[in-house]
């Protein structure tokens, strides 16, 4: 059911829009601004006062954030109703993998680069880095490698490995409103970790191997790597992502994403073999 699940939702993603209301990051900011609200209203007692302060530290922000997924992974649980299980993955799925706005960006910068627009570029490039959550030295293809991580490769892999509650609490992990803090990055290190390296892995087998293989191995070693330079690392290893010249701005662009999806179609050919064995 996972591999039927993931390989329409992913086809269905590129052809569907999505109301804006139904993406999940929209559901859960708005989750956590009624909470807010509410708690702001009844901070009139002494046991009110103290779950509002609870809830400004990491842990308290993590728990009220995360209850839309667990009321929607348990009572689809409870239901035990496969075609409801089946419809409601595919849905949590096209609401996890919204990113619009990163594809309006990047198709917009390819169009201002083959009409030689570097002003148009550098703003489109601006928005694309936005959208990947990246900062203002981060490559086109960097972000580019970032936002497939975190809105297509990372949701896929966490439901495939454990079905929607996981893939809906990594969406929460990663849309939620946060506090800026060590351990937040911390935690979302952890969240990425796992995706980053499963999804390092396929460019080693179809980009390089030979030449992957050490920079992929040295990423999960025992010095914990940042997770986006582990990515970068192993995708220039295995194709090529250094412009050939200072003007060319689309080739490493173009490069990844063609890095990218044969990277996904990998591991459908992948998913498929273990759900046709019996593995998933």
């Amino acid at each position: 059911m996972h591999f039927i699940a993931i390989l329409l939702a992913y086809s269905l993603e590129r052809t569907v829009t999505l109301s804006r209301n139904l993406h999940w990051r929209r559901i859960v900011l708005r989750w956590q601004q009624w909470q807010t609200k509410q708690t702001q209203i009844k901070a009139s007692s002494d046991g009110q006062r103290q779950i509002a302060n609870w809830r400004q530290h990491l842990v308290g922000e993590v728990v009220w954030a995360i209850l839309p997924a667990l009321i929607i992974g348990f009572s689809i649980a409870l239901l035990d109703n496969f075609f409801v299980s089946f419809v409601v993955g595919v849905l949590a799925l096209l609401a996890t993998m919204q990113c619009g706005a990163a594809r309006r960006a990047y198709k917009r910068y390819l169009s201002a680069a083959s009409q030689g627009d570097s002003a148009a570029c550098a703003e489109h490039l601006r928005q694309l880095r936005r959208a990947a959550g990246r900062n203002d030295t981060t490559s086109v293809h960097g972000a580019l490698l970032w936002v497939h991580l975190r809105y297509y490769f990372a949701p896929l892999f966490y439901y495939a490995i454990f079905g929607l509650l996981g893939v809906l609490l990594y969406a929460t992990l990663r849309d939620m409103r946060h506090p800026r803090s060590a351990a937040w990055t911390q935690l979302q290190w952890w969240v990425h970790w796992l995706p980053t390296r499963v999804m390092t892995f396929g460019f080693l087998m179809v980009g390089n191997f030979s030449k992957a293989l050490p920079v992929w191995l040295s990423s999960i070693g025992n010095t914990p790597q940042n997770n986006f330079q582990a990515l970068l690392k192993v995708a220039d290893a295995a194709e090529e992502l250094t412009p050939k010249h200072d003007d060319d701005i689309t080739s490493t662009a173009l490069t990844s994403v063609a890095l990218v999806k044969r990277n996904m179609l990998f591991f459908i050919v992948l998913l498929a073999i273990l759900t046709i064995v019996g593995w998933l």
